[in-house]
């Protein structure tokens, strides 16, 4: 019963991002996930935009998909321009050194980082972040590893680390040597207390005329 009521709950986030992102990912080539939590989104995207999506990430926490490369938080094993595209979806609050995480998402993708992050404004907002993350990352981990959803052997590695404003994630993309070319933000409390920012951000010498889905 418990399984059944998470596997719809992460369901149906994957296809309200798929709603918010989905339209900017490449025809063609291989998508890196960079954070790949428990699958539903590479599995989701693959299935309703037929790419190829390899998923990387700490910890193996997938439930459905393909188990993910274990990678460290620091240099990707990967080529310059290995993938068409990259996705860091809820996950720059935990790397110790979130500009770099960028930098080589960067560097391994011919094409944008498609980057997806909760931040929040003002006092109410903050609480109501941290309590949210407290609820969807730190409870919803040991429950799921309680009830047997995760695998046995995950660890739990998503120490939050950082709380985004939205001018402090501006900074972070900044300071990566990225532009923001694309935004797509869902609100979340009214007056920009908490939004969910999508953005896809890319290279100075990158050019976004590359070939992309029209997500329906």
């Amino acid at each position: 019963m418990l399984k059944s009521i998470f596997d719809g709950v992460m369901e149906r986030r994957a296809r309200r991002l798929g709603q918010q992102i989905g339209g900017w990912l490449p025809r063609e080539g291989r998508v890196l996930d960079i954070g790949s939590g428990t699958g539903h989104l590479p599995v989701h995207f693959e299935r309703e935009a037929g790419v190829e999506v390899i998923t990387a990430d700490v910890s193996d926490l997938h439930v459905v998909g393909r188990p993910p490369l274990l990678i460290t938080d620091g240099i990707l094993p990967f080529d310059d321009d290995s993938f068409t595209a990259s996705l860091l979806i809820f996950m720059l609050a935990y790397p110790e050194n979130p500009r770099r995480v960028l930098a080589e998402a960067a560097r391994v993708s011919s094409g944008p980082v498609i980057l997806v992050q909760s931040v929040s404004n003002g006092r109410f907002g903050q609480a109501w972040h941290r309590g949210r993350e407290f609820v969807w990352t730190v409870l919803a981990f040991h429950v799921s590893k309680l009830i047997r959803y995760v695998p046995a052997h995950a660890t739990f590695s998503m120490n939050t680390r950082r709380f985004y404003s939205s001018d402090e994630l501006r900074r972070e993309v900044a300071g990566a040597g990225l532009r923001i070319r694309r935004d797509h933000t869902r609100p979340v409390l009214p007056d920009g207390g908490l939004m969910v920012v999508a953005w896809e951000v890319g290279r100075d010498a990158w050019a976004s005329a590359v070939p992309r889905h029209s997500w329906t």
